[in-house]
């Protein structure tokens, strides 16, 4: 009975050990880092010696300045190049449909990730929220810092991102519509935000409404923001397209998502 209970005894701590041992391999081989590890990481060896192609990212208007810094920084912590392509929203989204090739698609807005989503064009089911854009009406010729009395009381020729192929020419839109003045002022529309920013900087119009990020960006004066409730959220998605350089594409995912990228985003001009 006694030898019984010893061999018992003696199989479970065999079967302990074994377990044990099982463990800490598992553990060795599968490093599981949090997400804010990246940003103090540099690149991996294993990273460099898979030679990983280039990421090809589409970008909306709106977030290419910001985009090309993340990027640099992006290859210099990863070794993987990045090429930024950017236009409108709409514009890009019409481009995946037609099988451009790029791995990831930074939009301004959560409606086309969506159905590329319902499209099949995408390598996830889900989207992820990578900033939160502003509308800001800009006068640059104004002998004053612009209230937001003064774009109500604006009758000129105004600069807008055209709401058919820019979120932020929807949210100009809505803005004008709620403060009732969509029927009577005149506009002249951008293809994409930047142009509508680009119209106001040439002075070819005295003012419009444009990104937060713009003004900032370039260092502008003389705008007001404008308010959020007059407008819908200009809540901007992102979503890995090609599952064929899905690795990279995620890690790219990760670095932009990471608290010190995301402080950057919110100090040029982002929520």
């Amino acid at each position: 009975m006694l030898k019984r209970l010893n061999k018992r005894f003696l199989c479970f701590v065999m079967l302990l050990v074994s377990s044990l041992i099982t463990a800490n391999v598992i553990a060795a081989v599968i490093e599981v880092k949090p997400l804010e590890s990246l940003n103090n990481q540099k690149p991996a060896k294993n990273i460099k010696a898979l030679n990983l192609e280039p990421l090809n990212i589409a970008v909306a208007s709106n977030f290419k300045v910001a985009a090309l810094d993340i990027a640099r920084q992006f290859t210099e912590q990863f070794a993987i190049e990045v090429n930024i392509s950017s236009a409108s929203t709409a514009t890009l989204y019409q481009q995946i449909l037609r099988g451009a090739p790029f791995d990831l698609f930074l939009s301004a807005d959560q409606k086309h990730v969506q159905l590329l989503v319902e499209a099949n064009k995408t390598a996830q089911h889900l989207g992820f929220i990578y900033a939160q854009g502003r509308l800001v009406f800009w006068q640059p010729a104004l002998n004053h810092q612009p209230t937001l009395d003064d774009f109500m009381t604006y009758q000129d020729r105004l600069a807008i991102a055209n709401p058919k192929f820019a979120p932020y020419g929807i949210a100009a839109q809505q803005a004008l519509n709620f403060t009732k003045k969509w029927q009577t002022q005149p506009y002249v529309k951008g293809n994409n935000i930047n142009q509508a920013f680009q119209f106001v900087a040439s002075k070819s119009v005295a003012a419009g409404l444009v990104s937060y990020a713009a003004v900032i960006q370039k260092q502008q004066t003389h705008y007001v923001l404008i308010p959020p409730q007059w407008h819908q959220p200009i809540t901007q998605y992102g979503v890995i397209i090609n599952d064929q350089k899905s690795q990279q594409a995620e890690l790219f995912k990760q670095f932009l998502l990471s608290s010190t990228i995301q402080k950057q985003v919110a100090q040029q001009g982002y929520n």
